[in-house]
């Protein structure tokens, strides 16, 4: 992986360099996510320690923890100096470069590194930090605190701008909220737009999956069309299917804001990882349908998988577009 093309600090090569004498020190021949979680841990100062110590993780308890959650290998093996980094560890360096954009960050450091170790969610190392309190989300709002970001609420009668700027837009946003306008593509903004309608018409009070696909299928132009298009034929099909399902026109005796779902906000959260992972600074379409398919529930993805369309497919023909 090119950690150069990444501007990635001093400090968090010198972390990854670590984690590697970790790996070689317990006799394994991979890197893996407990084995940066050991590196981040031991690192005498910096973001990623002051988060730490800010969420009452004592670093000594942290690398205690992994190394007791892991088996040692054999002393008699012969090992490499080169240790390849394991799926788990490559994603989380995937994640680290995501957090950094998600903070619009223009560098990836340890804090960043912390968060994609909690943001991949099922490898030892994020599942001891968060047995210890550092969930994602806590990191989240204290790395934020420690360092800022240069993005800020925006005041705007775009109800996207303004739900955005409110506390609660989504997980990775939450501490400090931040303006949809600079992290969608327009396209993708229009059908963000279109999903608030279509909820508001209805007198829904969330803007759920349910209304993003109808709006997704509902365009005229965009990636998401081409791809709903390659999967199933005709994406008028899931237009009248998500018709069908959207619940009839709510009594609402006191007209509040919008507000997105929790499955939607964590969808779109998971838009801007698709869009960062794409090497995109901004999710499209594509990205939010992607994402979305992913986080339906149960009801809703059978009623979809009957149209041949589920979050496989959909990927794949993405990928096949991108060839």
């Amino acid at each position: 992986m090119a950690h150069q093309a990444y501007n990635f600090t001093d400090r968090v090569r010198q972390v990854l360099r670590r984690a590697r004498e970790v790996a070689l020190d317990m006799q394994h021949e991979y890197v893996g996510t407990e084995h940066l979680a050991i590196a981040v841990a031991l690192e005498p100062d910096g973001p990623a320690t002051a988060v730490l110590d800010a969420l009452g993780a004592h670093r000594d308890d942290v690398v205690a923890r992994v190394r007791g959650a892991v088996t040692p290998g054999s002393p008699d093996r012969r090992i490499g100096p080169d240790l390849p980094y394991t799926s788990r560890a490559k994603k989380v360096l995937e994640l680290t470069m995501a957090e950094a954009r998600l903070l619009h960050h223009d560098y990836v450091g340890t804090e960043h590194l912390l968060l994609g170790i909690l943001a991949e969610q099922t490898g030892i190392g994020a599942q001891v930090l968060s047995a210890m309190g550092v969930t994602l989300e806590r990191a989240r709002g204290e790395t934020r605190a420690l360092i800022g970001s240069p993005a800020g609420p925006v005041a705007s009668a775009d109800p996207l701008a303004a739900h955005a700027a409110a506390p609660g837009y989504a997980r990775s946003r939450r501490p400090y909220g931040v303006a949809l306008v600079d992290d969608f593509t327009g396209r993708a903004r229009d059908t963000l737009r279109a999903a608030y309608t279509e909820a508001d018409a209805r007198d829904h009070a969330t803007v759920d999956l349910s209304h993003v696909l109808l709006a997704l299928a509902s365009r005229d132009d965009g990636m998401a069309v081409v791809v709903l298009d390659q999967v199933i034929g005709s994406r008028k099909r899931v237009v009248e299917a998500m018709v069908e399902r959207l619940p009839d026109k709510e009594d609402r005796p006191e007209r509040k804001a919008l507000q997105l779902s929790q499955e939607t906000q964590h969808a779109l959260d998971a838009s801007l990882l698709e869009a960062s992972k794409d090497g995109h600074r901004r999710a499209g379409t594509q990205h939010i349908l992607l994402a979305v398919l992913d986080a339906l529930p149960l009801a809703l993805a059978a009623a979809c998988a009957q149209l041949g369309l589920t979050a496989k497919a959909a990927r794949t023909a993405y990928e096949r577009m991108k060839e």
